[in-house]
């Protein structure tokens, strides 16, 4: 875990291993960051957020959101994105008309 200049944690927040948070972040109260997160600078992240595992957090999160991703947004947006690409394939194959 690294934890840069200037950062304000709040209270009974989980910071997992391998995170990474750069300076001037505040994190709320009751905030979990999951394992290989990563949190850039000057970014304010609210209260009872949950960051994924292997998440990139680049902006301001609001208070009670679940992120997850690169660039982190919300977890629901990201599992549809992961599950249309993985349709990819078959629909590259139906235009090329194979």
């Amino acid at each position: 875990m690294h934890i840069a200049h200037n950062v304000q944690i709040g209270k009974h927040c989980l910071v997992v291993a391998q995170v990474g948070i750069s300076g001037s972040t505040q994190i709320g109260d009751y905030v979990t960051l999951a394992g290989q997160a990563g949190v850039s600078g000057h970014v304010k992240i609210g209260d009872h957020v949950v960051v994924g595992a292997r998440a990139g957090v680049i902006g301001d999160v609001k208070a009670g959101e679940v992120v997850s991703g690169f660039p982190a947004r919300s977890h629901k947006e990201m599992m549809r994105i992961i599950a249309a690409t993985h349709k990819l394939p078959l629909l590259l194959k139906k235009l090329e008309g194979k």
